[in-house]
Formats: C-alpha cells, sequence, structure tokens
C-alpha cells in the first residue's frame, strides 16, 4: 500500500474519530438537559471538561443550586433561613423576594423602623412621589397689618390666611405626615393586591383610610411598602395595635 494511501486512511480515521465523539458529546448534552438534575449535569461535565457546554451546563447547575435553596427558605419560612439566602445568592433572581419576606418578618416583629436612607427605611427614596407639607394656620392678631386689610374694603386678606375648609382638605389628603406601614412587596401591583385583600379583612379599621405605595430601593432593585396616612402619631399607634392583635404585620413610621 501506498504511503499516501496510509496517509489518506489516517486522516479518514481521525475525522471519522472526531465526529463520533463530536455527536457522543451532543448526545450527553442532550440527555442532561432532557434529566435536567444536578446529578445530570454533574455527570456532563465530569465526562465532558473540555466541552462547548461547559460553561452552560455549570450557569445551569448554578441555578439548581439557588431553586432548591430557595425551596427550602420558603418551606421554613423564616427570618434566619431568609436571611442565610441572600448571604449565599446575593445576586440570585430570588434574592430581591427574599429581601421583602425579610422586611416583613422585621414588620411582624414589632421592631423600629429602619433609618432613612437605609435598604429597610420607610422614607420613600429618591423619584418616589413625597408627600405634601401640612402649613400651620396662620394666626392674625387683632389690630394688625392683616387684620386690617382683611377689614377695609377693596383690600385682599394675606395669602397665608386660608380659609378653613381649605385646610383641612389639605390635612385630610396628606394624612398630616404620619403613616402606618403594612408590608412590602416586591412590585406595585402585588401591594395593590395586598391592599384590597386587607380593606377587606380590616374594613373597620382600613375603610376610611387610603393607601399610599412607597417606592424606595434595595440592592438595586424596587420595593414597595404600603402605608395609609393616619392624621397623628397616635392614630397610626392605635391602629398598628388594632391590627397586631389580629396577627396583621403593622409600624408606624412618620
Amino acid at each position: 500500500m501506498r504511503k499516501s494511501q496510509i496517509g489518506v486512511i489516517a486522516m479518514l480515521t481521525a475525522i471519522t474519530i472526531v465526529m463520533v465523539g463530536c455527536s457522543r458529546v451532543g448526545e450527553d448534552w442532550k440527555a442532561a438537559q432532557a434529566a435536567d438534575t444536578t446529578e445530570a449535569y454533574q455527570d456532563f461535565v465530569r465526562q465532558h471538561p473540555d466541552s462547548e457546554f461547559g460553561v452552560p451546563a455549570q450557569e445551569r447547575l448554578k441555578q439548581l443550586a439557588e431553586d432548591r435553596d430557595w425551596q427550602a427558605a420558603s418551606k421554613a419560612d423564616t427570618l434566619d433561613a431568609y436571611q442565610q439566602f441572600v448571604a449565599t445568592h446575593a445576586d440570585g433572581k430570588w434574592a430581591q423576594e427574599a429581601r421583602v419576606r425579610i422586611e416583613n418578618f422585621q414588620l411582624t416583629a414589632g421592631g423600629q423602623a429602619p433609618p432613612p436612607g437605609s435598604a429597610g427605611s420607610a422614607t420613600p427614596a429618591a423619584g418616589a412621589s413625597a408627600m405634601p407639607a401640612v402649613a400651620a394656620p396662620t394666626i392674625v392678631a387683632p389690630g394688625s397689618a392683616a387684620s386690617s386689610a382683611s377689614a377695609k374694603p377693596g383690600i385682599k386678606p394675606a395669602a397665608a390666611a386660608k380659609p378653613a375648609a381649605t385646610r383641612t382638605a389639605v390635612a385630610k389628603s396628606s394624612g398630616g405626615g404620619h403613616y402606618a406601614q403594612l408590608g412590602a412587596f416586591g412590585s406595585k401591583a402585588s401591594a395593590e393586591a395586598a391592599w384590597h385583600k386587607l380593606n377587606g379583612r380590616f374594613a373597620s379599621q382600613l375603610k376610611s383610610l387610603q393607601p399610599h405605595y412607597a417606592t424606595a430601593s434595595s440592592h438595586g432593585k424596587t420595593v414597595v411598602r404600603l402605608q395609609v396616612g393616619l392624621s397623628s402619631a397616635e392614630r397610626a399607634h392605635e391602629l398598628c395595635t388594632a391590627l397586631k392583635k389580629q396577627s396583621q404585620a403593622c409600624i408606624p413610621v412618620s
């Protein structure tokens, strides 16, 4: 047999071996995807460490581990379980949901509201809608310039002296700057759904109140805090006391 023929045979044999190997890698990858288990992907990576599918196999292993830990944390449903989950998977797809549940646990425990600007702060972040401030009514002393102006025809009273009805309407719409926080959620839609449920469950306490959705940022993700405005700090404490007796999370904030 000529050397040229031997070379062609050798080349064809090498090509066949490569094709068979590629075919086997592809089949093993499809099998791992079909099983979609930690064990299947680990076996694939062990058998084909240099495969083009190595990176997606490692990424899927990481996701499966996070999903497993999230199921365990959700089943335990404790503050410690969620805190451990966040410590392990700080940037995972379930991390934000875990942080929201941590905040709700802290509310249920009746702890103090976090300081403004912190991740758990009830103060709306920059860009969130701010509550209008209520101006104190102006008292006009008898004999003052404003009083004289109001008594003389053709001269308008000072702009600061607003009618009592207007001041009452402003105070009612703003809630007086005092709020009771009922929970934290990953989206406004979730917060609105929670408000409808709570409003039905605690109709006697909440029927005359309006919800306020305070949006803040925590670790680059949005947290929406469900709050209701009250006329005073005392009213906020009274509401939270009544709700906590019925196992509903509530904390006064201002």
